[in-house]
């Protein structure tokens, strides 16, 4: 590595250091006035709240990071250039693209580290987190579901309902079809409810329909109900959020959600943002040292305005993807990939314009 390479570094470090801490502190006195005033009615003791804050450090690096990265190499470089240090860099006949090479392999590295820092500790701590907090402000969590469709033995029995009760265990307006291997449909079981027994479904005012392979309609007043053990935490409202599940876990869960039939393209494209969002610090980088070169004067001020704008910019980008995924206007890997995608073509653009 070349001293000017070691010297971008040295001055790149300590503001960003700084400005992380600056960005965490903010977030955590956001997420703590956020509920301060519910936690003063419960009487929550500061020791409590200290471990609150401490469980909510992974998630505010996770989104401090990206931030601070931009804001410290933007206004090194715009630093550099003020003082005619650039100017001097570049008459000496060092390229931009070498200088900040160092620097941005530096970005690939946090990246990186970034997404098994989320999936092996941040994970952990957010689950924590939130149970914390749901113990402290005990909020009332509604579980009740309708219009439900539900897969069950690999496609072999479809339970239909109109509104399933979790305090009640039951069921409202109730069918359920059974098909043979080959999906043609067998049974057909119509019940005005259905209500959890222990193990299996006990339906009340049943009428159930045999079909036969000749096409014969047959009604029978009895069946075996125990072929009905779908757990009611099945029907249960989806509260579930990826981001307390490392990879794997939301892998198998989206994969469940799938065998039951249930809509998994938010899930799907959330589970994809898990990959994109910690290259994000890798992608700022092109931004910041291509425009930081630019600002001659109020460095300081037209950094950090600088990188709220383009902070603000990508994750609106990001927020509009995620809907249209979940929407299924567009797929759940665009959905997630697709900011990341676009911002890395505009940085390298920028790049190419670059003061050099």
């Amino acid at each position: 590595m070349k001293i000017l390479q070691r010297y971008l570094l040295q001055l790149f470090f300590p503001v960003f250091v700084i400005t992380i801490l600056f960005f965490i502190l903010l977030l955590q006195l956001g997420d703590l006035f956020l509920n301060l005033a519910q936690y003063l009615q419960n009487q929550v003791r500061f020791v409590t709240l200290l471990r609150v804050m401490y469980l909510y450090l992974p998630k505010c690096i996770s989104f401090a990071m990206p931030l601070s990265v931009l804001f410290a190499s933007s206004y090194t470089m715009g630093n550099m250039y003020a003082k005619n240090e650039l100017t001097s860099i570049f008459a000496s006949g060092m390229p931009l693209t070498v200088l900040v090479a160092p620097l941005v392999l530096c970005g690939f590295a946090l990246s990186i580290g970034m997404f098994y820092f989320e999936d092996r500790i941040l994970i952990h701590f957010q689950r924590q987190k939130i149970a914390l907090v749901n113990e402290l402000l005990e909020p009332q969590q509604n579980l009740n579901s309708s219009d439900l469709v539900i897969l069950s033995e690999s496609g072999k029995i479809v339970y239909f309902a109109d509104y399933y009760d979790d305090n009640r265990k039951e069921l409202s307006n109730v069918l359920i079809v059974m098909r043979t291997e080959s999906g043609d449909v067998s049974t057909v079981i119509k019940g005005s409810s259905a209500q959890w027994q222990t193990d299996h479904w006990a339906i009340t005012d049943k009428s159930i329909y045999t079909f036969t392979a000749e096409n014969d309609v047959h009604y029978q007043d009895a069946i075996d109900e125990s072929l009905f053990s779908e757990p009611p935490e099945t029907f249960q409202r989806n509260i579930t959020s990826i981001d307390e599940m490392s990879i794997a876990q939301a892998k198998v869960f989206i994969d469940n959600l799938k065998k039951m039939g249930l809509p998994y393209h938010e899930y799907l494209s959330q589970y994809y943002r898990r990959f994109s969002f910690p290259f994000t610090t890798f992608i700022v980088l092109f931004f910041s040292v291509s425009v930081g070169g630019r600002f001659k004067k109020n460095i300081l001020l037209m950094s950090l305005l600088f990188s709220l704008a383009l902070a603000i910019l990508y994750y609106v980008t990001e927020m509009m993807t995620m809907l249209f995924a979940k929407w299924e206007y567009i797929s759940p890997l665009a959905g997630a990939f697709l900011p990341l995608f676009v911002f890395t073509l505009l940085s390298v653009a920028m790049l190419k314009l670059a003061r050099t």
